[in-house]
């Protein structure tokens, strides 16, 4: 998505303007925070793993089409669970 897209979406949804500039901003902030998540060794074991979904409707090209978000979750030995990765497919 472009930050014009952003943009068009966050005033369809929330009734509420915001430039381009202030989502460029506020993306470039959280990059290196959103690639560190990315790369961060996961553990060589989980006690359990979760895997969930949810179909949700999005406008592409015009068009109303289905897509779904995929969730791994593990619960790591410590106790706490850790999102272990995302993943959105087009139905």
């Amino acid at each position: 998505m472009s930050n014009s897209d952003i943009e068009e979406q966050i005033r369809e949804v929330y009734d509420f303007d915001i430039s381009p500039s202030t989502i460029s901003r506020i993306t470039d902030s959280v990059t290196n925070d959103i690639v560190a998540w990315q790369n961060r060794p996961l553990d060589s074991v989980y006690l359990i793993t979760w895997m969930d979904g949810i179909v949700f409707k999005v406008r592409e090209n015009s068009k109303v089409i289905n897509k779904t978000m995929y969730i791994a979750v593990g619960l790591r030995r410590d106790g706490k669970k850790e999102v272990l990765g995302l993943l959105v497919r087009k139905e």
